[in-house]
């Protein structure tokens, strides 16, 4: 409930330029563009005037991250890739409401057609597809980002998000022309294996620069339950063309 309040609060203070962001266990006022909340993220990468038309939201549980671009980049199509059938009412909602939305129900990955287990937790959240946490077990169509897009007729410059578990290097396998048409990437990316082919955070920075990426700005840092150890974070991915790295210096 207080996070609702919270919500709540923060779309009337948007248009001045202020959020409410809690820090250990205090609230506290602090400027957007400033912290790294995800939706200061998103403003700041509106306010580099990246070209984006069309937002690519792989992982999408109930759409609530599109909702919250839109705020951001009203001007896009989005399309919300969820694999979990428990999503499907909220997706339908957000589509009935919103002219621009639009969602798939399936795993993206590398291979149109194939079929892959999911392990699917109890809060729906930690889902993965063969993932370490406990969870009951499914099958799961697989469409390429390639061919979604393709299908939609979505052309770039396009804005890929990844909440995907692990699961990043099959769907960047099967986003090979989404990419060439791609100018910002936002993705989860961890500090640990979640699965045996996953990335770890800077392996990841790294395969992203091969493929022309590099970062650009964080959202999100979390530690975990476990132990308060740095668990895993949001970056955002620019081209390295982009113009953000032709400046070299601090100020």
């Amino acid at each position: 409930m207080k996070k609702q309040i919270v919500n709540a609060i923060n779309r009337l203070l948007r248009p001045i330029g202020v959020e409410i962001i809690r820090h250990g266990a205090n609230v506290a006022a602090a400027p957007i563009g400033t912290n790294f909340q995800m939706s200061s993220l998103l403003q700041r990468l509106a306010q580099r005037g990246t070209p984006i038309r069309n937002v690519i939201d792989i992982g999408s549980s109930d759409g609530k991250w599109s909702l919250e671009c839109m705020q951001h980049l009203p001007d896009a199509s989005y399309l919300a890739i969820e694999p979990l059938e428990e999503r499907l009412a909220a997706l339908e909602n957000n589509k009935r409401r919103f002219a621009n939305f639009d969602y798939a129900i399936c795993v993206a990955g590398d291979v149109d057609g194939q079929e892959v287990t999911l392990n699917v937790t109890a809060d729906l959240d930690g889902s993965t597809v063969d993932g370490q946490n406990p969870g009951s077990k499914r099958t799961c169509g697989v469409r390429t980002i390639d061919s979604l897009i393709a299908d939609r007729q979505f052309a770039g410059p396009l804005l890929l998000k990844f909440d995907t578990h692990g699961y990043e290097m099959p769907i960047l396998a099967g986003a090979s022309q989404a990419l060439a048409n791609t100018t910002a990437i936002i993705m989860e990316t961890y500090n640990f294996s979640l699965t045996s082919t996953s990335l770890r955070f800077p392996e990841m920075c790294a395969h992203m620069e091969r493929l022309g990426f590099r970062p650009a700005d964080i959202a999100d840092p979390m530690l975990r339950m476990h132990d308060n150890a740095f668990w895993q974070i949001d970056i955002l991915f620019l081209r390295a063309d982009s113009e953000t790295f032709n400046y070299q210096h601090y100020r």
